[in-house]
């Protein structure tokens, strides 16, 4: 698919507006495109496995800072001294500014608004946010 281009901030929300889904799933409209799951679609899916491998899609934290992550995953293990029995625990800590861009963020377009509002017209500030 190509990348559409604008040649104005006006021609963007022009082509937003025309080609937005909001109303689209009424009162189901919070839960967003995954409206477009269905039984029928997960049937679709299903019949596409051919050897049943689970393939990840986790990466790695990013840890150190960069010019595109100023704000790296804080991440180290510790121990604890409580004993159960004979047994020791270790422990991690991950601190993650999840606002960032390095991060997944699976709702990041959940907190973006426009001068139209949030999803589905909602607008911040009027409680109607979700």
């Amino acid at each position: 698919m190509d990348a559409k281009r604008f040649s104005s901030a006006d021609e963007m929300l022009d082509y937003l507006r025309a080609n937005s889904n909001w109303g689209r799933w009424g009162d189901r409209g919070a839960a967003g495109a995954i409206n477009l799951v269905t039984d029928e679609k997960r049937r679709e899916a299903a019949a596409l496995v051919k050897s049943g491998r689970a393939v990840s899609l986790a990466r790695p934290w990013a840890t150190e800072p960069k010019p595109e992550n100023s704000q790296p995953a804080q991440r180290f293990t510790y121990t604890v001294d409580e004993y159960i029995g004979d047994w020791r625990s270790a422990h991690d800590y991950i601190g993650v500014a999840f606002h960032g861009t390095s991060h997944t963020h699976v709702d990041g377009l959940g907190h973006m608004w426009s001068p139209d509002g949030m999803w589905d017209g909602r607008r911040p500030g009027r409680g109607d946010t979700g």
